[in-house]
């Protein structure tokens, strides 16, 4: 984008109702919410690639399960910049 003289930006994918492989978000447990995620990781390190996209990937799930590292979970302080700048969703809990 800076190549451009475009700013950097942001943007949320949401892609679930197209694969059909896998419930609409709001009717998937966490264990499809989980290989959903993983399914879009193939798609998304494609387009973090190529030049004209590239970016980052920052995973709200803690872990994909029996014990397998979410390699993209985002940082406590990464969270916390992207919420300062309101680009991502303050915790509601807090």
């Amino acid at each position: 984008m800076s190549t451009l003289g475009l700013d950097e930006l942001s943007m949320r994918v949401r892609v679930g109702r197209n694969l059909t492989s896998f419930n609409l978000p709001g009717a998937m447990n966490q264990a499809e919410r989980i290989e959903f995620e993983k399914t879009m990781l193939a798609a998304f390190d494609k387009l973090i690639s190529m030049e004209e996209y590239g970016g980052q990937v920052y995973s709200l799930t803690p872990d994909f399960g029996n014990g397998e590292e979410n390699p993209n979970k985002i940082s406590e302080e990464k969270y916390q910049e992207l919420v300062d700048a309101h680009i991502m969703f303050k915790n509601m809990d807090d």
